[in-house]
């Protein structure tokens, strides 16, 4: 989810790819957690505590680990700025392998902490949409929510002007805004590796609707970057994210 600052050109290629796997670990241990803790203290969390959650993660990950990987946690996101060439396409695979290995070994601590039955009765933390959210409403919902969170990052992470005390603030309370919109009706997966690591291990209807929580929230990334470029005033601003990988 990027951080502003010019990173550390002598900074090593596995060091950005292990903040990756430390920094979405967290966000799918923080943000299925609250979800698994909610069901299992019979709503004690609240919808805004699982909405606060993820977004106060985000916001933490951004700025301990931004300086080093830029923050992406998201395969949404690391694709969207490959898209826009705001990111090498080279470092896609690892960026994505990263994120997937932290997220699972999330929701497998779940399994191990709170204890499967516990977990299952949540789905793990897993997206599936309302009963009555048909899968194409789920799917343009996903598509919104994701946008949203893409066209915030864009103008934050890509833009030199912002100040870096910004990206983290905005990004975070962009995330925790858009679950308290989609909660109750599809979820507000935004990411990717976030779906998809809770519904591996819960299985039946989590996985049935994964692909709308795969493909969605991607699509309405790539959306939100390819609208911000064309919405940029010059190129003259603009900067990668990380913005010395190459």
């Amino acid at each position: 989810m990027a951080q502003l600052q010019p990173l550390n050109a002598s900074r090593s290629h596995w060091q950005r790819y292990l903040a990756e796997l430390i920094g979405t670990f967290f966000v799918v241990f923080g943000a299925c957690g609250a979800v698994i803790s909610n069901g299992a203290s019979n709503g004690a969390v609240t919808l805004l505590g699982i909405a606060l959650v993820p977004g106060l993660v985000v916001l933490a990950m951004v700025y301990a680990l931004g300086p080093v990987s830029a923050a992406h946690f998201n395969p949404a996101v690391t694709l969207a700025f490959a898209t826009v060439r705001r990111f090498p396409w080279k470092h896609v695979p690892p960026y994505l392998i990263a994120q997937a290995a932290g997220a699972l070994l999330a929701s497998l601590l779940h399994q191990v902490l709170f204890g499967r039955d516990v977990a299952l009765q949540v789905n793990f933390g897993a997206h599936i949409p309302a009963p009555w959210v048909s899968a194409p409403s789920a799917f343009g919902f996903e598509v919104i929510y994701g946008f949203l969170l893409m066209f915030v990052i864009m103008s934050v992470a890509t833009d030199k002007r912002v100040a870096s005390p910004i990206p983290g603030l905005a990004i975070g309370l962009t995330v925790a805004l858009a679950i308290m919109m989609g909660g109750p009706i599809s979820g507000a997966s935004m990411n990717p590796i976030r779906s998809l690591a809770p519904a591996v291990l819960a299985g039946g209807q989590a996985l049935a609707v994964l692909p709308i929580y795969l493909v969605a929230p991607t699509l309405g990334a790539v959306l939100a970057a390819l609208t911000y470029e064309a919405l940029r005033d010059g190129p003259h601003h603009a900067q990668a994210a990380p913005a010395d990988l190459v």
